[in-house]
């Protein structure tokens, strides 16, 4: 599965029929305190919470929905730094949409991950 940084190139790996394989897409989401009070709170020397945002994407509703699997695999739980550890953001509900501003039509899904630094 291929990984772009914030773009994805105009024609990705396909198949003979034109579905593009699965891919995920980084996109640079930058660190902030949210809830700085809170943050304190839990973290008197301070801290950053660092989103990392990640549209799984391909040709078929299923193989996106698989590449889901994978993604989750390798981001669940992934040590960023020391005592730093990233967890999916529960987004309430997770969907697979139809892009149809592609074509040939592509389903993507949306995650969030996080940690606190």
């Amino acid at each position: 599965m291929n990984v772009y940084d914030s773009t994805v190139p105009g024609s990705p790996p396909a198949d003979t029929d034109g579905r593009v394989f699965p891919y995920a897409v980084l996109w640079p989401v930058p660190g902030n305190t949210p809830d700085a009070a809170r943050n304190l709170e839990a973290d008197p020397q301070g801290g950053l919470t660092w989103d990392a945002r990640v549209t799984v994407a391909s040709g078929d509703p299923t193989w996106t929905l698989q590449a889901i699997q994978l993604v989750r695999g390798r981001l669940e739980g992934w040590r960023v730094l020391p005592g730093s550890v990233l967890g999916e953001v529960d987004t309430g509900g997770v969907t697979v949409q139809a892009d149809t501003d592609t074509t040939p039509t592509r389903w993507f899904v949306p995650l969030q991950f996080r940690t606190h630094t």
